[in-house]
């Protein structure tokens, strides 16, 4: 029996000091709060890092769409370039195919018209074996490389497309374009070549929205770069480079059309979001990029905003537990001086002890219960108030405490110090220390020796007869039922005995209610007298009793003979004289009997046909007295 908190402190003769807290552990340690300042700024850093990194995420895929649709555009404007660089120089393959021998191979307007339709420059036409016909007297020969030999293998005329190379008499970065001859036949006649300058791709990438640090390159399918915007400033070094992140690389080894990586771009070291596409019908791969601070900048901007938005949330919170903090400090310091109160002068015995039974506190309610002051209990085993027949209970209770149970309000008996015994109702719960450790009990006993009178009392309201304390009709019945149980398993008899006394109205009239009561319990303690021990006498109301005598074996004729011999017992010791002052009154009862077996299953039908036999002999003892009542009439007269 325990309180939280308390120690064998030495304590005065007469002291009545109180040092328990409340039970279980006390709540004032700020770590609890500190824990939740902790927790909530954990949920809102967890949930900022959690918006800010889906719009992180939001804001790449946005940039990646972005990417992916201006590659597409730029797909289809270099497409749109070089069909109609092809188409000039289809043009001037077809004539060269048609062209009389001796008539020239390119005449200054065809040259005029080819640059202004298509932009191309320095054209030239060279023969089967690469001699230049027009237009290459100061290029090498072009069977020097291997641009004749795959021009003349082509089973269809198409446009190939070499470089970039940077041009030496003009000193400016071109692509070479290429087509065959061919003749109706299809032979290969020699080929049609021009220049395209890489400067006239600015009109493709011109009006491009790619941020402060976006770029956007052609380059070819073995990654020479062709054009970049912006222009690099040192382009001799940049132009035609290989040079490209390990990123890139990989996506160009996997098969497809086009795709997406982000990486930091070789020639700047920018961080890009990038998307890349192959040029159909071209050996050409567009690649752009946004600059991942430029699309970012918003987002830094909210990551600044959420900042400071979770720093008051945070500070706004820790205040408030703060203030919550030093409110349930004052509440818990008021809550503990009531309930020292409370336990210091409740009247229920409150008594803490630790893990080896020694007493550690005592109040009020304890000495008024059992006796013993708090000087005479403190530092002593509480064995001292329990009975021997409890010893063995204070150590399975302990073991369950030391188990952290809660042993929910039993009934129990413990000593006075004068030495009765007292009945008592108690509850116990572990006491923690600030660590949570089971350091002892504490309990909650209350003296229910009266109510346990009261209870003995209601049960004897219900079930006794208040007269003669024999067993009232409820109780009857349910024993006789029990005895109708038996006979059905144990296949025996049993009888039942309904008395009734005769003439006992005339003696209420005559010598009072007094008397009549004295009458009935005299009966109740000649018929308990005369009856085995398993037998039950009742009285069923007024000058009405009952004897039930189960287990008069299987032989219903000795059951018959025990129940006949019962009667003769009970009338006989009913007939012995009463006095009542200075008369000797017998008592006179009629008797009838029932004998049940293992066919018998209604307690009302065999109480039923005792009442009845009751009444035969009633009525038979009421002949007999008319009869000699007639015949003493008759000699008087």
């Amino acid at each position: 029996m325990a309180l939280p908190g308390t120690a064998p402190a030495a304590s005065t003769p007469n002291s009545r000091s109180w040092t328990a807290r409340p039970f279980g552990r006390a709540p004032t340690s700020r770590w609890p709060y500190l824990l939740t300042v902790a927790l909530v700024l954990a949920l809102v850093l967890g949930l900022a890092a959690i918006t800010l990194h889906l719009e992180r995420e939001r804001q790449r895929e946005r940039a990646a769409l972005a990417t992916h649709n201006i590659a597409r555009l730029l797909d289809a404007n270099l497409r749109s370039l070089f069909e109609q660089a092809d188409a000039s120089l289809m043009v001037v393959a077809a004539r060269e195919a048609r062209r009389p021998q001796g008539e020239s191979a390119l005449s200054p307007a065809m040259r005029q018209q080819v640059e202004v339709a298509s932009g191309l420059r320095h054209l030239r036409i060279a023969d089967a074996q690469g001699r230049w016909l027009a237009g290459g007297e100061h290029d090498a020969s072009l069977a020097d490389g291997g641009a004749l030999a795959r021009l003349s293998q082509s089973q269809t005329a198409r446009l190939l497309i070499e470089g970039p190379r940077r041009d030496a008499p003009s000193g400016i970065w071109v692509l070479t374009l290429m087509r065959p001859v061919l003749d109706t036949g299809g032979r290969f006649l020699g080929a049609v070549v021009a220049d395209l300058p890489l400067r006239r791709l600015d009109r493709v990438f011109d009006g491009l929205a790619l941020g402060d640090h976006g770029a956007a390159t052609v380059r070819t399918q073995r990654m020479a770069l062709v054009y970049r915007k912006p222009w690099p400033d040192n382009e001799d070094k940049v132009i035609a480079s290989t040079e490209v992140s390990r990123q890139l690389r990989d996506e160009m080894s996997r098969p497809g059309v086009d795709g997406f990586y982000t990486a930091s771009t070789a020639l700047d070291g920018i961080e890009r979001v990038n998307a890349w596409r192959r040029v159909p019908g071209l050996p050409l791969v567009v690649i752009v990029g946004l600059a991942v601070d430029d699309f970012e900048a918003d987002w830094q901007r909210q990551l600044t905003l959420v900042g400071l938005l979770a720093g008051v949330a945070v500070l706004t919170v820790a205040v408030l537990v703060w203030l919550l903090y030093r409110a349930s400090k004052r509440r818990i310091g008021a809550a503990e001086q009531r309930f020292e109160a409370i336990v210091q002068f409740s009247r229920d015995a409150i008594i803490s002890k630790s893990l080896d039974s020694r007493v550690t506190s005592w109040n009020a309610g304890a000495e008024a219960a059992l006796g013993w002051r708090e000087d005479e209990m403190v530092g002593h085993s509480i064995s001292r108030v329990l009975p021997a027949d409890r010893q063995q209970e204070e150590v399975d209770l302990m073991a369950r405490i030391v188990r952290g149970e809660v042993v929910e309000a039993f009934d129990t008996v413990r000593l006075h110090r004068d030495g009765h015994r007292v009945d008592m109702s108690v509850s116990v719960a572990p006491l923690y220390d600030d660590h949570g450790r089971v350091i002892g009990a504490s309990s909650i006993g209350r003296d229910v020796t009266r109510q346990k009178a009261m209870e003995e009392e209601i049960r004897s309201l219900a079930f006794l007869d208040p007269l003669t304390r024999l067993p009232n009709r409820r109780l009857l019945l349910d024993r006789l039922n029990q005895a109708l149980v038996r006979a059905r398993r144990d296949r025996c008899h049993g009888a039942l005995v309904f008395i009734d006394l005769d003439h006992f109205k005339d003696l209420n009239d005559t010598h009072g209610h007094e008397m009549g009561d004295r009458v009935l319990v005299e009966t109740a303690q000649r018929l308990s007298a005369h009856v085995r021990l398993s037998d039950t006498v009742a009285r069923l109301g007024g000058d009405e009793f009952v004897v039930v005598c189960p287990d008069l074996g299987a032989d219903p004729e000795t059951a018959l003979r025990d129940v006949q011999n019962l009667m003769v017992k009970l009338d006989h010791a009913l007939s012995q004289p009463l006095a009542i002052g200075d008369l000797q009154h017998g008592i006179l009862a009629s008797l009838g009997w029932r004998v049940f077996g293992p066919q018998d299953h209604d307690p009302d039908e065999v109480l039923k046909d005792a009442d009845q036999a009751m009444y035969a002999q009633k009525a038979s003892h009421r002949a007999h007295e008319n009869a000699v009542n007639e015949s003493l009439f008759d000699r008087s007269i």
